[in-house]
């Protein structure tokens, strides 16, 4: 039986009312609101909003007008797709956020005009932590990194980087665990062409146990790598949590010894010695170490050779009672020692030194304070330099210090003389300002300044050579 017209229009009648209603209603919909502009006038930061305060997403921009980031947001914070494209509108980077946390893959991209999308690195997160094995490559599509975590976020295993010609760079498997136990690991490093450059024993995270540094060699790798492990040592000793290295053992590029230091951890130093080309002492520095109800007391003579050089020696200590030298001294530099035999030994010194580019022997006198336990280490008490003999050898500085708990400062009678031995000025410290007279004369012995301070920011009182 045939349905009439009107019982189909019947039929249908509700769902027109339908559509109608829906075609009566307001969509909300987004709007953008810039909320930064560039100098230019460019819109680069801006966010898409809801009517009622829900944040779409947010973008940021170039001054050139092209997208630089877009994050999608759903409860006003971060939920969905982040991209980041370069100033030349290619995609840089490709990740997901949930609920504002990092989630899933993020993969890098090379910035490159033909938009061709070679990935630069892969990296997988969980609850915005890293997960998983990550890679990296170099721009040449060979193999630049590799770093591996657990599920709750903890490095894990062997961690590998790559040069950009395929040879293996670095293995690291010194990992902060944070855990009760220490992780032992250890770091090495490799040149270009695949001989090792570095160890370094670690545990959770830093460096501490024994290492060696090598010289770097050259020449083509080694395709089986068998010889990547073998170079010449440069230099072996202890690491302690990644900030002290303490060699005892350094190398000449022939294989030869250049310096050895004799050492017990609860004794300290005993002895360090420096050889020539054909592995014979040439200068030998020698402790005596005694154990004691406080700290460990060392007494003794010890040499710094110059910057450059195994054979020149620019400073000589003496340890004043003390585990650590009253002194720095492989910071000295560039002079013959021999020039200044005649001026050593004038005075009681704890330490004799060379300046780089200076031609003054420098003399400082350590010692404790009349009260050492406020204080620690000897002091700084006394300072003096001396021309060099071929200009005299004669006193061309001596000034005095003091330590309170503020630190060292000059205090008493600092002066200074020329070269021919005539008085250059005469000046006096108080805690480290100029109080007092202060004179000063021309090479000839002439007054040529007289004032009086009171210290630092005080007045000035200037006096007239030759007049009261």
């Amino acid at each position: 039986m045939r349905r009439s017209f009107f019982s189909t229009f019947l039929t249908f009648l509700p769902f027109l009312g339908i559509f109608a209603g829906l075609g009566a209603c307001t969509i909300e919909r987004a709007e953008e609101q810039i909320i930064e502009k560039h100098v230019n006038g460019t819109k680069k930061t801006s966010v898409w909003v809801y009517p009622d305060g829900d944040i779409l997403k947010r973008n940021e921009w170039y001054d050139n007008g092209i997208k630089e980031f877009e994050i999608q947001y759903k409860d006003n914070v971060p939920h969905g797709n982040i991209k980041r494209w370069t100033v030349l509108g290619d995609v840089a980077l490709d990740g997901e956020y949930k609920n504002g946390r990092r989630e899933g893959t993020w993969t890098s991209y090379f910035v490159e005009r033909l938009n061709s999308r070679r990935k630069e690195a892969v990296r997988h997160y969980k609850d915005d932590h890293p997960v998983g094995d990550w890679e990296g490559w170099h721009f040449n599509g060979n193999k630049a990194f590799e770093e591996h975590y657990d599920e709750n976020g903890n490095a894990t295993g062997v961690w590998k980087k790559w040069h950009d010609n395929g040879v293996l760079a670095e293995e690291n498997s010194c990992h902060q665990n944070y855990a009760d136990e220490p992780t032992p690991g250890y770091i090495k490093r490799y040149g270009r062409n695949c001989k090792i450059l570095e160890y370094y024993e670690c545990e959770n995270g830093e460096k501490t146990g024994a290492y060696r540094l090598y010289y770097e060699s050259y020449g083509e790798p080694d395709s089986t790598g068998e010889s990547c492990e073998k170079a010449q040592i440069r230099e072996k000793g202890f690491a302690e949590h990644d900030f002290l290295c303490a060699p005892d053992t350094t190398f000449r590029a022939d294989g030869t010894f250049m310096k050895v230091i004799k050492s017990d951890y609860f004794k300290g130093r005993e002895k360090i010695q420096w050889f020539d080309e054909n592995n014979n002492v040439i200068r030998e520095s020698i402790f005596i170490t005694e154990e004691t109800d406080g700290p460990i007391e060392s007494t003794g003579i010890t040499y710094g050779t110059c910057e450059n050089s195994s054979t020149l020696f620019c400073a000589e200590t003496s340890f004043v009672q003390s585990g650590y030298p009253s002194g720095t001294l492989d910071s000295s530099t560039l002079s013959f020692k021999d020039a200044y035999q005649k001026s050593i030994g004038k005075y009681p010194a704890s330490l004799r030194y060379i300046k780089a580019g200076h031609v003054l022997l420098y003399e400082e006198f350590w010692a404790y304070d009349d009260h050492p336990s406020n204080f620690g280490d000897p002091a700084l008490h006394v300072s003096r330099s001396f021309y060099p003999d071929s200009m005299g050898g004669r006193m061309a500085s001596e000034g005095f210090w003091q330590r309170d708990l503020n630190g060292t400062k000059r205090h008493g009678v600092w002066r200074n003389w020329y070269p021919n031995g005539v008085l250059k000025d005469s000046l006096n410290y108080v805690d480290g300002e100029r109080i007092g007279e202060q004179f000063g004369f021309d090479s000839t012995g002439k007054l040529t300044i007289h004032k009086t301070e009171a210290g630092k920011n005080r007045p000035v009182i200037m006096h007239i050579p030759g007049k009261n």
